[in-house]
């Protein structure tokens, strides 16, 4: 055998090794990190239906009512999530068609096609969801004699379970989490800044919120998992 030959596959084996070794670690970390947020977005989903959800739902609702200006402007909030969902979406694509073609910068591009890719699936999930769920809507519950209760496969209309808005912004925001991490400050307090106002103008309940902002989260991860092993020049590192 060639000896410079084997040198050099030696020192391929001896720099491959760790490196395969710590991808590997990384990878068990993140299935680690993935069960232990699953469970707790669960678990906490359910604490929140059993016994916080009605509670601050009518404890909200007596407090606008108390105040005239805020009630006027809870019913005003439009909803504009699809639009925003469209012109988002085909924005990003524009976009990153440019730079593509600009040969722009590979970290944004990483991020448009991430996020352009998430957020209508995002979207579209929460569709699913909510007629799979068929909760009643907070405001429907608040407003009529309905019952609280989950009208399976019956949904269209009336579910509000997951909340889309929590879904589709937390999509996005782990898109950022993830290509530009040196912004988390301000997209964690974005995401709760809307999850609060979600839930204090009675749009939607706790455990909505909850259930939203984990199906946004899994489905950027599962986005991201597909692009790596799609094979895709932009995720070969």
């Amino acid at each position: 055998m060639d000896p410079i030959h084997y040198q050099i596959s030696a020192d391929e084996i001896s720099v491959s090794s760790p490196l395969k070794v710590i991808s590997m670690t990384k990878d068990l970390l993140n299935r680690y990190r993935l069960i232990v947020i699953s469970l707790t977005a669960i678990l906490a989903t359910l604490f929140s239906i059993w016994y916080l959800d009605e509670r601050i739902a009518l404890w909200i609702m007596q407090v606008l009512r108390s105040n005239h200006a805020l009630r006027l402007a809870k019913a005003d909030i439009p909803d504009t999530l699809l639009f925003l969902v469209c012109s988002g979406t085909i924005s990003m694509w524009l976009i990153y068609i440019y730079l593509t073609r600009k040969n722009g910068s590979r970290e944004l591009q990483r991020f448009l096609q991430l996020a352009a890719t998430a957020v209508p699936a995002a979207y579209m999930s929460k569709a699913v969801l909510q007629f799979v769920f068929g909760r009643t809507n907070t405001r429907l519950w608040l407003s009529n004699d309905v019952l609280l209760q989950f009208n399976w496969f019956h949904g269209a209309g009336l579910g509000g379970f997951p909340s889309g808005h929590m879904a589709v912004f937390t999509t996005f925001g782990a898109a950022v989490l993830y290509i530009y991490p040196r912004f988390r400050h301000v997209t964690l307090l974005g995401l709760m800044l809307l999850a609060a106002a979600l839930i204090v103008t009675d749009y939607h309940f706790l455990g909505d919120v909850i259930a939203g902002a984990y199906l946004g989260l899994m489905v950027t991860y599962t986005t991201l998992h597909l692009l790596k092993i799609s094979g895709t020049r932009l995720w070969i590192n």
